[in-house]
């Protein structure tokens, strides 16, 4: 089995609610935000204990016209998929405490 690469890139993209699945969400519309930024996922990774930077000039391939840019979070080694839904929870949570 092939190691995993440290840094995972995380788009805003994958948890706006007002996407479908097939426009670049990627976690279930229970856990999905609306109006996320890159500095609400960055602050998610870095209370979950993630290394994470934004990275500037970059454009989702599906909305090349919006430029928010991207994260790249160092997981650990773990599966992308259990780190979108741990961030995804973790802004939820902040987004209450407002």
């Amino acid at each position: 089995m092939r190691s995993r690469k440290p840094f995972i890139i995380f788009w805003p993209q994958y948890f706006d609610i007002k996407r479908s699945r097939s426009n670049g969400r990627r976690v279930p519309r229970k856990f999905a935000i609306e109006k996320v930024t890159t500095s609400d996922i960055i602050g998610a990774a870095n209370k979950l204990g993630y290394n994470a930077h934004h990275e500037k000039g970059y454009r989702y391939p599906k909305t090349w016209w919006d430029d928010p840019g991207r994260v790249s979070i160092d997981t650990m080694g773990k599966k992308k998929n259990k780190v979108l839904i741990e961030v995804a929870k973790e802004i939820k949570r902040s987004q209450i405490k407002k």
